[in-house]
């Protein structure tokens, strides 16, 4: 291969500016309004080719003409990402710790230390979802992608210096593959429940970076299109322009994965088709200049390219902060002025910032002091943050307290899940960490997992070893789920839970009341009722009764379908009113009426089975004629729909005694108990 990219790689390329313009301006669109662009996150994918290929370029051309040095790269990327990050930082976390209430400062804090060590995408894939609406609450969520990058540059800096200078013909075929190892990776995710590790961790985003680094490395694609080792200019094929029909394929790509993000998601990772049409605007930019090139290097469009990083930082946090202070969507208007102000601050930051920092008139040493002391004070406030619990003494004892719930429904630690056949399972109480040592399995969704707290406390208590063992968003049931590919799903995880002969008790939880319900052929079926549930249930009941395991079944709760306890305590602490005007549904109680007419056919049914235990959590919430999703100043849930850990308590009776062991002195639940 050539030992030295094209110089074109190496020459401003004001399209690569306008390319880096429609992949910000896709994200900021998108968090403004999901359905105007629903494929707009994926302007993230398309930085990261941009990225690969840029840093590839200058890395191989230095370690060409022996001017590499990593100090040297160090400090580039320092002048590049930390002044106008710790910018960004310094004024977000200012209006943090004035907005924010404590469980989000807390929050806020653990994430601004995840940001300034470069792994706040591995604090997000452990902590939450990038499309809950938990993370839309987290003004530091968009800094997953900036860890990304700044883990892919610690090792492939030295990767592609040692084999430009030592191992040029080899860096092709390493490069490529490792990048079709990630996207590997990706195929991978589509049949196993991994969408959110592939979304925020490196290996499987490395293929998008890889593929920028090919664009380079590649001595065919660096100097024409396959097959040929010069570039063709349509003489060999009259009327025929490789470069015009390739960029406009690259559009197509582009404006097909931003616009229908889905289409092709059933056969491919969703990001291919926007990450293959960004390298190919990348490469044919390179020879060419076709119409959609000369738009991309229209000065507006530039513009925004160059303030495109300074725009990323601002945008998302100011979208947070002020949804945040209005506890509502914005409206048009708002939309339009966040825009602006997302755009102002850019801009400012870019020209007061970025561009001094990025001067070499300033010494190297200035800036690193002066982004040394930055990061050392926004640490020292971050672990404030943390330490003191939030600051709950800037609020009032009641906004505090209803606080105290936000987020804190259970959910598996990393470092307790092991592995259960082709899935996973969570520990409970079980110091082996061997599934075959389980005696107790608490088998279902979140709404499962939100007990296992209690569950693993009252198994402490009797000397039982317990095992969660999610069904990932799906239910346990397998004549009836969420999703075909959940029926599947859950017919794995109940062949394991089966196959664990010491396990006597089977604790099934689930969340009631879904109304799209699928057969495993995946058709849709009638739910109204709650007939099919019901139906599904006792043929779970049944198989699992026919292995011999004893069986407990949680009921429903009444939900409240708000976030009650992050909304009420924002309207509390910015004097909005607590009853909402904006939507009739956010009330703090569910008539008991209501709940019965939904949920009452289903809890008769199971009440009658004395083979059996069926545990009743709506009692503690329910009483006279309503169900309260408020009980002694203190939200029971911690989002819409799942239980707030520190009110579990409440519930431990009816637990204690559908784990009591049965007169025969086993440990299995006596069948008798109903709460």
């Amino acid at each position: 291969m050539s030992g030295t990219p094209p110089s074109e790689a190496m020459r401003y390329r004001a399209d690569i500016d306008g390319l880096r313009a429609i992949a910000v301006l896709s994200v900021v669109f998108f968090h403004l309004s999901r359905s105007t662009l629903p494929g707009g996150y994926l302007g993230v994918d398309m930085f990261f080719v941009i990225s690969g290929y840029l840093i590839t370029s200058i890395i191989w051309r230095e370690t060409q003409d022996n001017t590499f040095s990593i100090l040297r790269f160090y400090d580039r990327r320092i002048r590049r990402i930390l002044p106008a990050l710790i910018l960004s930082l310094f004024v977000t976390t200012l209006s943090a710790s004035y907005f924010l209430l404590p469980a989000d400062l807390v929050e806020y804090g653990k994430s601004l230390l995840a940001t300034l060590a470069f792994v706040a995408n591995i604090h997000f894939w452990l902590d939450s979802g990038y499309f809950g609406g938990v993370a839309e609450e987290r003004p530091l969520l968009h800094m997953w992608s900036l860890g990304i990058e700044e883990q892919f540059y610690l090792l492939f800096p030295l990767l592609i210096a040692f084999f430009g200078r030592f191992m040029p013909r080899g860096a092709t075929p390493t490069i490529t593959l490792l990048t079709f190892g990630s996207l590997a990776l990706n195929f991978l995710a589509i049949f196993l429940d991994g969408a959110n590790p592939a979304f925020y961790l490196l290996p499987t985003r490395a293929w998008e970076l890889g593929l920028g680094t090919l664009l380079v490395l590649s001595p065919r694609l660096a100097s024409g299109f396959p097959g040929s080792g010069r570039v063709r200019t349509g003489k060999e094929f009259p009327g025929f322009h490789w470069h015009t029909t390739a960029a406009v394929t690259g559009g197509i790509l582009v404006g097909l994965g931003l616009f229908h993000p889905g289409l092709l998601s059933p056969l491919m990772p969703v990001a291919v088709p926007v990450v293959a049409g960004t390298a190919l605007l990348i490469l044919t930019g390179q020879h060419g200049c076709s119409a959609l090139h000369r738009f991309l290097s229209l000065p507006p469009v530039v513009f925004i390219g160059l303030i495109s990083y300074s725009l990323y930082l601002w945008h998302w946090p100011i979208i947070v902060l002020g949804k945040y202070y209005l506890v509502r969507e914005f409206n048009v208007a708002e939309k339009a002025a966040v825009l602006a102000s997302a755009i102002v601050c850019a801009t400012a930051s870019w020209h007061f910032v970025e561009r001094p920092f990025r001067s070499r008139d300033m010494p190297i040493r200035k800036v690193r002091s002066a982004t040394g002391a930055g990061v050392a004070v926004l640490i020292a406030i971050a672990i404030a943050f943390v330490s003191a619990d939030g600051l709950p003494g800037r609020f009032s004892p009641e906004i505090a307290r209803i606080n105290e719930a936000v987020g804190t429904n259970y959910r598996c630690p990393v470092s307790d899940y092991i592995a259960l056949g082709h899935s996973r399972a969570c520990v409970m109480n079980l110091p082996s960490r061997n599934p075959a040592d389980a005696e107790v399995i608490l088998l279902g969704n979140s709404h499962a997992q939100m007990y296992a707290p209690l569950v693993a406390s009252i198994l402490a208590e009797r000397g039982l070893v317990g095992l969660l063992v999610p069904v990932n968003s799906c239910m346990p049931t397998i004549t009836a789920n969420v999703s075909r590919d959940c029926v599947e799903v859950a017919r794995r995880n109940l062949e394991e839970v089966i196959g664990i002969p010491r396990a006597e008790t089977v604790i099934l939880g689930l969340r009631w009341g879904m109304d799209g319900l699928f057969d495993p052929d995946g058709t849709l079926i009638d739910n109204r009722d709650n007939g099919s549930i019901t139906a599904a249930l006792d043929d779970l009941i049944g198989r699992l009764h026919a292995a011999g395991k004893q069986v407990i079944l949680i009921g429903p709760v009444a939900e409240p379908g708000w976030k009650i306890a992050s909304i009420i305590g924002r309207r509390l602490s910015f004097g909005h009113p607590v009853e909402s005007s904006h939507s009739a549904e956010e009330a703090t109680f569910w008539p008991m009426v209501d709940f019965m007419k939904r949920f009452g056919s289903a809890i008769r049914h199971f009440e009658k089975r004395d083979d059996l235990v069926f545990v009743r959590p709506d009692r503690v919430q329910c009483h006279q004629d309503r169900c309260e999703f408020l009980v002694d100043g203190h939200a029971l849930f911690a989002d819409d729909t799942h239980l707030a850990a520190g009110e579990l308590f409440r519930y431990r009776a009816m637990f204690e005694a559908a784990l009591s062991p049965q007169p025969g002195g086993t440990n299995a639940p006596r069948h008798a108990t109903r709460d």
